[in-house]
């Protein structure tokens, strides 16, 4: 896991050379899987985190915020001590559409790389018939309690199913806060 915090240190620096405003955000991920074959699997939410790095682009109403994010999603059993947790890299372009100077809408696409995962406590080996690649879509809206801090909540919604044969996408609400270093 300190390998792809190191990751995304490293992409937000980079990021940072063509960003007005670089920043990290963190938070509580509560993640479910949807789908029409989600009923069968008799599961739960589950609680993770989040933990990545953000710019803003633009000024005025319209702003765009890529990022790139660690993201704990899966799902837990139903009454069990059992879960499937997946480890993402999300790549996601939010656009920031402010209704005033404290509260803005956030919509936009992600995609995400499943870097690791456990079944029931146990690492993941073997991705056989598992689709590594997600890809999204973000809604919520953010607050700026000043010009540095801000709070963040949000729909995140996979398109595309985990697994070849079943239909069976993640969905996370995501509650975190979000510091600006450059302003």
């Amino acid at each position: 896991m300190k390998k792809y915090i190191i990751i995304i240190v490293f992409l937000a620096f980079s990021l940072n050379t063509y960003a007005q405003s670089f920043g990290l955000k963190g938070g509580v991920a509560v993640t479910n899987f949807i789908g029409s074959d989600a009923n069968d699997l008799d599961a739960e939410s589950r609680t993770g985190f989040f933990l990545g790095a953000f710019t803003k682009l633009g000024e005025g109403n319209i702003e765009w915020m890529p990022e790139v994010l660690f993201h704990q999603k899966g799902a837990k059993e139903d009454g069990g001590n059992g879960s499937l947790v997946g480890n993402y890299i999300d790549i996601g372009v939010n656009g920031l559409f402010h209704i005033n100077d404290e509260l803005a809408l956030a919509i936009g696409p992600y995609l995400g790389y499943v870097v690791s995962g456990t079944e029931d406590g146990e690492s993941i080996t073997d991705w056989d018939g598992t689709n590594r690649v997600e890809f999204g879509s973000n809604l919520g809206a953010i607050y700026n309690i000043n010009d540095l801090l801000h709070l963040d909540v949000r729909y995140g919604m996979a398109f595309t199913d985990m697994l070849d044969d079943v239909s069976i996408r993640n969905s996370s609400i995501q509650i975190g806060v979000g510091y600006v270093f450059g302003y």
